[in-house]
């Protein structure tokens, strides 16, 4: 079974058809993007956002309240009269499987109607074969099935991986740290599956939890940084990602940056970004400072939190890279908003140190708002999930197979 793959960011309702099924439909995405963006909304408060009458948005948000997708809050009174009543997500009863692909190992989760991360395991890989690594996939996905469907709907799987990915096909074009090179994994995991699957590159995942839940709610312009194991970008852009031929926009790892490493890119050049600022750069950098040595980046995180001599020099050093990097980006794209994620820029000091450098850089810095992601290491596994959330946020009534 296949539904590969998902493109985009939510589609405005207003581009849907003109049969009452259509406009049905689209009102109720654009009642739970308005909700998604801005909520909890009194009905009224909906109506005024999206441009629908008050009598169609009680009419939505009476099924949307049917169907346990959405629920009334606590009253709140603001003026004198009658007391205005909330909309708010409910995020219980539905949840999406995840998966995703990292450098080193798998992640299977669960995540909620909210973005919640209610499960996660981490494999590491036995092998980098493609069918070894899907054949492991898929048999955690039926574990984790197994103990979610008795209190939870399933509404599907949502798979990432951080390399290249060609989204109209799913074919991995290049995974580096597995050596996956035009590797099918979408009709690999589909093929195995019997529920929905949606299948895209990690970041651009990323860009879609951070409209809907996280520090780009609501946003239809930003960019999107991801510094881990990999370093990738995502440009959004009047509410639409950019992907470019085969999927490949938001492609930075080999951005050359000032004081980078010396070690030589499989590019064959040097001062790669990647190189300089990923998880393994931070890694291989404390063990030459004599800082550390460990192949775990939390334990660096955690010596700069206890202010271990160096740790702090490190995590300015590799922020500083990083912010030059997103400096270039923003000039480019001209985004009003930038936001910034991974596991790294939880360190003590490492979103000032970014945002101190790019202002210093960026031309056009003083329009430009930096934000840090507030999902942290648990980024892959809400990425994930969003791929798929988003599609059910577009239409929930089609995913329902509601009657409108």
């Amino acid at each position: 079974m296949s539904n590969l793959p998902f493109l985009g960011l939510a589609a405005s309702a207003r581009q849907a058809g003109g049969t009452p099924v259509d406009l049905g439909r689209a009102n109720a995405a654009s009642v739970l993007g308005a909700i998604l963006a801005e909520g909890p909304l009194a009905r009224a408060e909906i109506a005024d956002r999206v441009g629908l009458t008050r009598a169609t948005v009680t009419r939505v948000t009476n099924r949307l309240i049917e169907l346990g997708i959405v629920r009334e809050g606590e009253p709140r009174r603001e003026n004198p009269g009658r007391p205005l009543i909330p909309i708010e997500l409910a995020g219980e009863g539905r949840s999406v499987i995840t998966l995703h692909f990292g450098a080193h190992e798998t992640r299977i989760g669960a995540v909620d109607l909210c973005g919640r991360v209610l499960a996660e395991w981490r494999e590491p890989y036995r092998s980098p074969d493609p069918a070894v690594v899907v054949r492991d996939a898929i048999r955690k996905i039926v574990e984790m099935r197994s103990q979610m469907e008795t209190t939870t709907r399933i509404l599907g799987v949502a798979a990432s991986v951080g390399g290249w990915v060609e989204p109209d096909s799913g074919v991995v074009v290049r995974f580096e740290p597995l050596g996956w090179a035009e590797v099918p994994l979408g009709s690999m995991l589909s093929d195995s599956l019997d529920l929905p699957l949606y299948f895209d590159q990690m970041v651009r995942g990323l860009a879609l939890a951070e409209r809907m839940f996280g520090a780009a709610r609501g946003a239809d312009d930003f960019v999107e940084m991801w510094i881990g194991n990999v370093v990738g970008a995502a440009l959004v852009q009047d509410g639409s990602i950019r992907r470019g031929p085969r999927g490949a926009a938001g492609t930075i790892a080999h951005f050359p940056v000032r004081g980078g490493s010396d070690t030589r890119c499989e590019c064959g050049r040097s001062g790669c970004l990647e190189r300089s600022v990923s998880d393994e750069a931070v890694l291989a950098a404390a063990e030459r400072d004599g800082l550390a040595h460990t192949t775990v980046l939390r334990d660096i995180v955690e010596l700069a939190q206890a202010d271990a001599p160096g740790a702090r020099d490190l995590i300015a050093r590799v922020a500083r890279m990083a912010g030059e990097a997103g400096a270039a980006m923003a000039d480019l794209v001209n985004p009003p908003l930038f936001v910034v994620a991974g596991l790294i820029t939880t360190a003590p000091d490492y979103v000032n140190e970014f945002r101190r450098q790019f202002t210093r850089m960026a031309k056009l810095s003083e329009l430009v708002e930096v934000r840090a992601s507030e999902f942290g290491d648990l980024a892959p596994t809400i990425a994930s999930a969003s791929l798929l959330l988003d599609a059910y946020y577009r239409d929930p009534f089609g995913f329902e197979h509601v009657q409108v």
